[in-house]
């Protein structure tokens, strides 16, 4: 495994894809720049004690898997996308294929799954059956389960609340701060990502400003949603640090407060302690 020695505040990035990073083919530094080892080189550098990588569907889990098991502080997560749902939900052995991978050592959640309706590949009702066991699996083993929600948060709130115990991470946050407040009476972390820090995206200032730190989480999606002023460019785990930025700025605390406090959210979430 390589190791990375974080001498810098520690900060985490909960919520990244490294194996898109790796297949990208616009990123500005050519192949260069999607390299995992400059990558989390640069992860290193900016205070990334460790990082998330989600899987999106079974096809992926190897590669996922394998970049766990290269690098000494990256995690994985197991699940299906809510858009690649269709591809897997008449599949046997599906669900039964991520349990089996939870048994990793490097497996510390199920993610990401939830609803999106946003996009219109996969039909409301096979997402939310897909979703409604993920989180019945999470329960089950007493795992966090990353939740992606697009322009659905009624319906994930009320599939959530029908399974009572699970806990886990509102990932890429978008909704307000009474939305924020009610994923945490069900026990879900608020993750804030590079959107954050977008001039007109004062429902996240919000949500943000009032949500406990206590129960906050910083991530980057990344290679989406560059925060400023990347914004439009491909993203990265360095850049978790300007969401830790931005919240010390929104809630009037300082960068080492908002670094330690997400950090040990992060940790305690996981497992990581």
């Amino acid at each position: 495994m390589i190791s990375m020695n974080t001498t810098l505040i520690p900060i985490i990035d909960s919520h990244c894809h490294l194996d898109y990073i790796q297949r990208q083919t616009d990123h500005p530094e050519g192949l260069e720049g999607t390299d995992p080892e400059k990558v989390m080189a640069r992860a290193q550098a900016a205070g990334v004690s460790f990082l998330v990588n989600p899987s999106v569907t079974p096809a992926k889990f190897p590669e996922v898997i394998a970049m766990a098991e290269r690098f000494e502080n990256v995690y994985a997560a197991v699940a299906v996308h809510p858009t690649d749902v269709e591809d897997i939900i008449d599949q046997a052995g599906w669900l039964d294929e991520v349990e089996l991978l939870l048994a990793h050592p490097k497996v510390v959640a199920i993610g990401e799954t939830g609803l999106d309706y946003h996009w219109d590949l996969t039909h409301v009702d096979l997402q939310k059956k897909c979703f409604k066991a993920l989180l019945e699996l999470g329960r089950k083993h007493d795992l966090p389960v990353i939740v992606h929600d697009r322009e659905a948060h009624e319906d994930v709130a009320q599939i959530i609340s029908e399974v009572p115990g699970v806990r886990g991470i509102m990932h890429c946050f978008s909704g307000d701060a009474a939305f924020a407040r009610r994923m945490i009476d069900l026990n879900f972390y608020i993750s804030f990502a590079g959107n954050l820090t977008f001039k007109k995206a004062t429902n996240l200032h919000e949500a943000a400003t009032e949500t406990p730190l206590e129960w906050i989480l910083v991530e980057t999606d990344s290679p989406f949603l560059s925060p400023m002023p990347f914004r439009g460019k491909p993203n990265e785990p360095a850049r978790v640090k300007h969401v830790v930025e931005k919240l010390a700025e929104l809630k009037n605390l300082t960068y080492e407060e908002v670094a330690k406090a997400t950090t040990e959210n992060a940790r305690k979430v996981f497992g990581l302690l």
